[in-house]
């Protein structure tokens, strides 16, 4: 008890000397170090990752090339003289061909997740079996079969990994932006 006495005063002494910014002190060190680092940064849209994107389709460039210009070392379409601010020149075709290519990725995903859902489909079934199999033996003849266990063990290991592996591809056709009605 007087240990416990002692901890809980040396602990309120402390915790006096301790104390957290409040936000207006931490707002005007904020706005300090900005001052000392000056300078204005350029704020990009979607609309500036949409004209990029359009001009590489144009010009045959993937989006994802690594040695492509950034967006701010090329001008932007729409501010060259003789143009009219806010004209593209083809914004259904390239939405269309953005949707065919999603269709296309789609369709692949789906081809691939089909394999994963059949092989995840008889690994469950093998599991099952395994797993009856298993009951029974150990329900009449208890530690008699280790092997049995073994394959049931097995079986369990095979449908996780490949559950993992359908979830895999799922993940990746939905950080490409491709709709789950495509996979179906």
């Amino acid at each position: 008890m007087l240990t416990r006495a002692l901890v809980t005063s040396v602990l309120v002494v402390f915790a006096g000397g301790v104390h957290a910014d409040s936000l207006g002190e931490a707002a005007a060190r904020e706005k300090a170090r900005r001052a000392k680092i000056g300078g204005t940064s350029r704020t990009f849209t979607d609309d500036d990752l949409q004209e990029t994107s359009n001009k590489r389709a144009k010009e045959g460039i993937p989006s994802s090339s690594a040695g492509a210009p950034s967006p701010a070392a090329s001008p932007r379409p729409d501010s060259s003289p003789g143009t009219a601010a806010g004209s593209n020149a083809d914004p259904p075709n390239d939405s269309e061909s953005e949707q065919a290519a999603k269709r296309t990725r789609g369709a692949e995903y789906k081809v691939r997740l089909a394999e994963a859902n059949a092989a995840l489909q008889s690994a469950e079934e093998e599991l099952q079996v395994a797993e009856k199999r298993w009951e029974m033996v150990d329900k009449h003849t208890p530690g008699l079969l280790e092997g049995d266990r073994v394959v049931a063990e097995v079986a369990r290991k095979k449908v996780e990994r490949l559950r993992q592996a359908r979830n895999e591809i799922e993940d990746a056709a939905r950080r490409e932006g491709i709709p789950p009605g495509y996979l179906r």
